[in-house]
């Protein structure tokens, strides 16, 4: 058995009145686990559950004292200075849809939080929701995602009022700005609603009931609200143990998807893993009792996308093709997988990424070396061609209406601000002066280079490194690598003057596209996924090596960063490789995997990692398990353990747990930094200026500069 957790909350409670000079130690217990044959120590279990007072005023203690440290560094209020002079000075536009001659986007700048906005078919502008007068009244708000009616006259917002992601849609007339008094609770961030093509109604995705489980995560379920009715006669479309002909797991996220120009609707089923289900109905049996659905594909289908035009379905099959491959079903004919025809067969050089369904065609996104292309398909089998790009670059955001022509995307390189363009055939391409601006000319002041470092086991692995214009390397820089690794999403160019303004210092900063990413197609995501989750790590450090080996820092000068799974590359690398680099910053990371039962969130990523329920699964997490890891007798590099303390995907006793650890396995500096008003991350310029100013300053203290 463990330390009581009364005794626990005896010994943390007073450490608040002392954590301005003394880091809290942490209390060990001693439980140990015994499954499938092995003995797992954990002395801190205490940490874990919702709502544990003695873990969260230990944590806060800890986010004094590295608040503290952080303060007393010199170069804090250069850095400070540095970063929020970037911020003030740009503007960003994000989320840009074109909906009815309407453009809607989410302005951020000068800091605040982003404003919603629509620009009328005149040109003019006009603010639908402004978060920041909430924040004005000591309040929080931030808008995470919309939908917009067909006709473009209701916008359906989701609002986070707590900074933890669950958020309240809340419904606004586009001509007025005037809030209709429909509203639903209770639905994950990023999960929009999606109108009926008359506007009366939207499918939405909604969060089970609080206290129905300590999990948020699971049962969600998929409903039907009818505009101007009461909430509580909204109709269950899709639950765990609900319909009998669509099964679906307590881990789940049901969604049921509308299409404007079809007589289908789609029920799209998946979570934290790259392959979707996809069951499809007939739209006018939507709402009977317990319909048959006919489910298409299955996670075994490798399924990583799906659209729809009329009767035609589009699905993206990476089985027997990593690199994607385009098929095409005929719903009015032949409504089943073993019928569907292959459109576009894979391509050997560039990954298959996404569609977009306009009226004139299919327009369809590859990945070439990192960069975005696109591809227009008329549906009527005319010759495909490509879309003319002004630059290359990485399209973050696309968008298309099956009712209008062509397309709308942004697009940004690693040094380019974010553009959004439109493109139809009949008018080509334009610019509609809606991305993002500059506070620098950061591609005159700065270099990138795409080269391979080597990995253990002889894998070349992509890393792009972005340095001071004409810099050779003299090894007295400090270089930070950035890696994620998970569900194969790939690191792509992307413009960041938080990131930049670190090589404007002086500084390297590197992106590494270890395996688990998509970078090079479905086979780079398996080669890094689950069992293979070290190979991740090796490909880190073999960047890392590569850093030294080539000249630009001493060993204790490399340093490592990486947020949420990419958090799991990060304590892996800690864990095992510690003499390699000088410093890491984990943000948010999943660092004790083989607790992912009793995670909030955490089953949903039992596909990505493994399920500790079964014996294979308990022996591969224990493996990658960075917490488990750590023992004594090693010396350690500095780390930061970056935590938003209302963090519902990751919970913060990850990070508690590994840090306490650490901690206690050696004499090395392991820093808190603590956010009460985010989550998993800043949703504010604000707040990721203040966040990289204490990373930057943590680094340049650690590790000397």
């Amino acid at each position: 058995m463990g330390v009581s957790f009364f005794a626990l909350a005896l010994a943390v409670s007073p450490l608040l009145a002392a954590a301005e000079t003394t880091a809290p130690v942490a209390p060990r217990g001693n439980v140990v686990d015994h499954l499938y044959g092995k003995d797992i120590p954990d002395p801190y279990r205490w940490m874990e559950g919702q709502d544990n007072k003695a873990f969260q005023d230990w944590l806060k203690a800890q986010g004094v004292v590295g608040r503290a440290w952080l303060d007393s560094a010199p170069t804090l209020a250069g850095w400070r200075t540095r970063l929020t002079a970037a911020s003030a000075g740009s503007t960003t536009n994000r989320m840009q849809h074109r909906v009815a001659g309407r453009l809607f986007f989410l302005r951020l700048e000068q800091g605040k939080q982003g404003v919603l906005m629509q620009r009328k078919p005149d040109g003019s502008e006009m603010v639908l929701l402004d978060p920041n007068a909430v924040a004005a009244t000591g309040g929080h708000a931030s808008v995470t995602n919309y939908s917009v009616s067909a006709d473009g006259l209701t916008i359906a917002v989701n609002v986070d009022h707590g900074g933890n992601e669950i958020t309240t849609i809340e419904f606004y007339n586009t001509d007025t700005g005037a809030r209709l008094p429909d509203q639903l609770d209770n639905i994950w961030g990023e999960f929009s609603v999606d109108w009926t093509p008359d506007g009366k109604a939207v499918t939405y995705t909604q969060m089970a009931p609080a206290g129905d489980q300590v999990d948020q995560m699971l049962n969600m379920r998929a409903r039907y609200h009818v505009m101007g009715t009461p909430v509580t006669q909204d109709k269950t479309l899709l639950v765990s143990g609900g319909n009998p002909t669509i099964a679906i797991a307590p881990q789940e996220f049901p969604g049921v998807g509308v299409s404007a120009d079809s007589d289908w609707v789609t029920a799209i089923i998946g979570g934290a893993r790259a392959q979707i289900r996809t069951c499809i109905l007939p739209r006018a049996k939507l709402l009977a009792a317990n319909p048959t659905w006919n489910c298409l594909i299955n996670y075994d289908d490798e399924v990583q996308g799906v659209n729809l035009k009329g009767h035609t379905f589009y699905a993206i099959s990476k089985k027997g093709a990593p690199n994607g491959k385009l098929l095409t079903i005929d719903l009015a004919v032949s409504p089943t997988l073993d019928k569907a025809r292959v459109l576009l067969p894979q391509s050997d050089a560039d990954v298959l990424t996404g569609t977009n369904v306009a009226r004139d065609a299919l327009y369809v996104r590859y990945m070439h070396n990192g960069e975005d292309v696109f591809v227009r398909a008329p549906y009527d089998g005319g010759a495909m061609k490509a879309v003319p790009l002004p630059y290359h670059g990485a399209a973050y955001l696309t968008d298309s209406d099956p009712m209008v022509d062509g397309l709308v995307f942004t697009l940004q390189s690693w040094t380019q601000p974010r553009k959004l363009f439109a493109y139809d055939p009949a008018r080509g391409l334009s610019d509609l002066n809606l991305g993002a601006n500059s506070p620098k000319d950061y591609a005159a002041a700065i270099d990138i280079l795409n080269v391979e470092a080597k990995s253990a086991d002889g894998t070349l692995v992509p890393v792009t490194i972005l340095q001071p214009k004409g810099y050779k390397p003299d090894g007295k820089v400090l270089s930070l690598l950035d890696a994620y690794g998970g569900y194969g999403q790939a690191t792509q160019p992307f413009f960041d003057p938080m990131t930049l303004e670190w090589v404007m210092a002086g500084h390297v900063y590197a992106f590494v596209s270890v395996r688990g990413g998509g970078e090079k197609g479905d086979a780079w995501r398996l080669a890094g996924k689950s069992a293979l989750k070290y190979k991740g790590v090796e490909d880190l450090i073999g960047a890392a090596d590569y850093m030294v080996s080539h000249g630009y820092s001493r060993k204790d000068h490399v340093a490592i960063y990486g947020a949420s799974m990419g958090g799991l590359i990060m304590g892996g690398a800690v864990a095992h490789y510690p003499d390699r680099f000088g410093a890491a910053i984990i943000h948010a990371g999943i660092l004790n995997p083989t607790r992912l039962a009793v995670m909030p969130n955490g089953p949903n990523q039992f596909a990505e990692t493994a399920d500790p329920g079964t014996a294979d699964g308990f022996t591969i997490l224990t493996n990658m398990d960075p917490y488990l890891a750590i023992k004594p007798g090693k010396t350690w590099p500095a780390v930061m353990l970056d935590v938003g303390l209302n963090d519902n995907r990751v919970t913060p006793w990850n990070s508690g747990k590994f840090g306490a650890a650490l901690m206690a396995a050696g004499d090395t500096k392991v820093v808190y930094r603590t956010d009460a008003d985010s989550g998993h991350f800043g949703t504010s310029l604000s707040q990721a200026a203040a966040e990289k100013a204490d990373h930057y300053t943590f680094l340049e203290k650690a590790m000397g500069n």
